[in-house]
């Protein structure tokens, strides 16, 4: 793995609470009284978790969920989880949420969609962890690393983009501000957690059937998905329209092109869901506008902010990446399109930069009030 990497970020790797302000998340932002909806699913309890290791202190995060309970996260934290009413319309009251200052929702986006409006009109700055306000021109997308500075204007709702994308997003930006981008292919490999924590069970549950195990315990949770995931490959994600293309596949190639800023980029994208549990690959084809020495594009990966490198010839890989904060790059390589295509290989832990670490970053981004 490159070291630079490490040294310039250290709380990525480590113990983050050994850094007083973790993911840029200093002794201000603690005092911050903030909100997490949809504090039981994995995003959620990912969120929760990284509030805890920067050192928020507990009394000052309401966790919301469909019902009262409480939660323990690693490390014996605990959480207690107030209900929030909802029904078919969507949040049938803010029931206290906009007391918050900053309040992340890690919900559907029909809840998303009733909720974040009026907590922005009382003065909640949002941050939107569904697919429900991203593609609106007046709403930004944003990869701190790609374009914080989205966030300085200080926006009262920000979208988090799809886990996909984020992931494919960031080796993507350094290769087009060096070399302009002409064309993007993406193939994705999308771990189970992308379908939250029914997504993981029934793999889980597939996993140990498979193995002729019996399940750790039963449950009544259905699977999210078409078809068997362990020991398969899923060649689509999402509903797949009358033109053949997935819902994921159209997030993917719309997303990329708002947060690098280029409407008109071509980008082509195969999602397929695989039976790994918690982190997304890609395998991305590019072509340049112009041409870029190959060693040039490993240093500036290699110096970017939220890469990390690797030389290993069979990886990165989901197994030894997971529960990391970087996007692993691997495999960099020329095309065979031509003196400007390339090739790489990147691994992302969905839950992490995919989700609760972006969504993080952007607000401890955002500019105090």
């Amino acid at each position: 793995m490159n070291r630079k990497t490490r040294e310039r970020e250290p709380a990525i790797g480590t113990d983050p609470r050994a850094d007083r302000a973790p993911w840029g998340w200093d002794a201000a932002h603690r005092e911050l009284r903030v909100a997490v909806v949809g504090a039981t699913g994995a995003v959620g309890r990912e969120l929760l978790g990284m509030l805890a290791d920067a050192d928020h202190p507990a009394a000052r995060v309401d966790a919301r969920a469909r019902r009262d309970s409480s939660l323990e996260i690693a490390r014996g934290r605990r959480f207690t989880v107030r209900a929030l009413s909802v029904v078919a319309g969507g949040a049938a009251g803010l029931d206290g949420l906009d007391e918050s200052e900053v309040a992340f929702l890690c919900t559907p986006s029909e809840v998303s969609l009733a909720l974040a409006p009026r907590l922005v009109e009382r003065g909640v700055r949002v941050i939107d962890l569904s697919s429900a306000h991203r593609m609106l021109a007046e709403i930004p997308l944003v990869v701190p690393e790609i374009n914080g500075d989205e966030l300085d204007r200080a926006p009262r709702m920000i979208a988090n983009p799809n886990c996909t994308t984020a992931i494919a997003a960031l080796p993507l930006a350094v290769i087009d501000r060096a070399a302009g981008l002409s064309e993007v292919v993406v193939v994705s490999f999308q771990a189970a957690s992308g379908a939250g924590l029914a997504g993981l069970q029934t793999l889980e549950r597939e996993a140990r059937r498979a193995a002729g195990v019996a399940p750790a315990a039963e449950s009544d949770v259905a699977s999210p998905f078409p078809s068997t995931l362990a020991l398969n490959v899923i060649p689509a994600v999402a509903d797949v329209d009358q033109h053949g293309t997935s819902g994921e596949e159209r997030k993917v190639v719309e997303e990329t092109r708002k947060i690098l800023g280029r409407p008109e980029l071509a980008v082509d994208v195969t999602t397929t869901r695989v039976a790994v549990e918690r982190c997304h690959s890609v395998a991305v084809h590019v072509v340049t506008t112009r041409e870029i020495p190959l060693e040039r594009v490993r240093e500036l990966l290699a110096s970017a902010e939220g890469i990390e490198l690797t030389d290993d010839p069979h990886g990165p890989r989901p197994r030894e990446c997971a529960g990391t904060d970087p996007v692993h790059v691997g495999r960099i390589r020329k095309g065979g399109r031509g003196s400007r295509s390339l090739c790489f290989f990147a691994v992302g832990d969905q839950l992490r930069k995919g989700a609760a670490l972006n969504a993080l970053q952007i607000a401890a981004r955002l500019p105090p009030r």
